[in-house]
């Protein structure tokens, strides 16, 4: 395994737009992106944990989630690496996992084929 892979929840509109994100920062080719909705055999965490948040297995074998996930991807971008080792200061670190976590608990699912919104 040679890329970390980032596992997204397809039918969640903000999901999709960090992964269009991610993928155009990733020059260098070092993410793989995953639908989840499509492909939930292949978690490496329980559904519940990622409908929390993005979890990603890195390329070492490390399962991340939420908002560790995203700092380690925006960390592989070139553009991303520089402003993301601030998210790794520990008052930095720790209100960025508050605040995504409000977030991801806040955010929108498309209406799936019952018709009830997740």
């Amino acid at each position: 395994m040679n890329r970390d892979t980032c596992y997204f929840d397809g039918r969640c509109g903000l999901c999709r737009r960090t992964t269009r994100w991610l993928r155009r920062l990733d020059w260098l080719g070092r993410l793989e992106f995953r639908d989840f909705t499509a492909h939930p055999g292949e978690l490496p965490v329980p559904m519940e944990s990622a409908l929390r948040g993005m979890p990603m297995r890195t390329r070492e074998g490390r399962v991340l989630n939420g908002f560790d996930a995203v700092r380690r991807a925006a960390a592989q971008t070139p553009l991303g690496c520089l402003p993301s080792l601030l998210l790794y200061v520990p008052g930095v670190a720790h209100a960025g996992r508050w605040a995504y976590g409000v977030i991801a608990a806040n955010r929108a699912r498309e209406v799936c084929a019952t018709g009830v919104v997740d």
